[in-house]
């Protein structure tokens, strides 16, 4: 999909993943903002790519982290898969920019995670962000994931006492099966975290 120029809103997913030789690669990908550039419909895709690490043990890298955004252009819930070669805090198009950085030095199988996500309006041209979100580890990503999804399902019930349309509806539909794989992927890795700290403390003392 091309960009459309009519329509500048952009939401930009990047990563910094760390290389095996001790260097980091960039990737960055953008769509449109609307209707599913927001946070609350991309972080689930972010934590299905972390979610995939953990199911397969394979480290983060940069090939894997494009394909697996751009296999998504199609779906559903499109995540961003045009190529952006821009400074997005210097962007005034970009209106939810998900950033990370990810390395293969986590547990349980997780990568170490960080993230920040940020917000802001369109068009505004000093590009002063609105909100700005920072976690740090798999599971803060996860929790926050939940939360954002969870908000976006409780804003568009609220919507539906006055909007009963079809389109809603299905969106609505849409968000709560996103909102319960969310909820269900963060209770999986709280149960990697509470295992992890279980065997840290039975190395400790021994």
């Amino acid at each position: 999909m091309r960009l459309d120029p009519r329509r500048p809103a952009l939401c930009v997913v990047q990563a910094t993943i760390a290389n095996g030789d001790g260097t980091a690669t960039l990737v960055a990908r953008a769509m449109p903002a609307a209707p599913f550039g927001t946070p609350a419909w991309q972080l689930p895709i972010v934590a299905g790519y972390l979610g995939r690490l953990r199911r397969t043990g394979d480290a983060p890298t940069a090939k894997s982290f494009a394909a697996y955004l751009d296999a998504r252009a199609g779906a559903t819930i499109p995540s961003p898969h045009q190529p952006y070669v821009h400074a997005p805090w210097h962007d005034d198009r970009v209106t939810c920019l998900i950033d990370l950085a990810l390395t293969p030095r986590g547990e349980m199988g997780w990568p170490a995670t960080s993230l920040v996500v940020l917000e802001q309006e369109a068009g505004r041209g000093r590009c002063s962000w609105n909100r700005l979100e920072r976690h740090r580890g798999y599971l803060a990503v996860l929790a926050h994931t939940a939360r954002e999804t969870a908000a976006e399902h409780a804003r568009l019930t609220d919507r539906l006492r006055t909007d009963g349309t079809d389109g809603l509806r299905e969106l609505h539909a849409l968000a709560a099966d996103v909102t319960s794989w969310a909820a269900k992927m963060h209770r999986a890795a709280k149960g990697d975290h509470t295992l992890a700290r279980a065997a840290a403390v039975r190395e400790a003392v021994r």
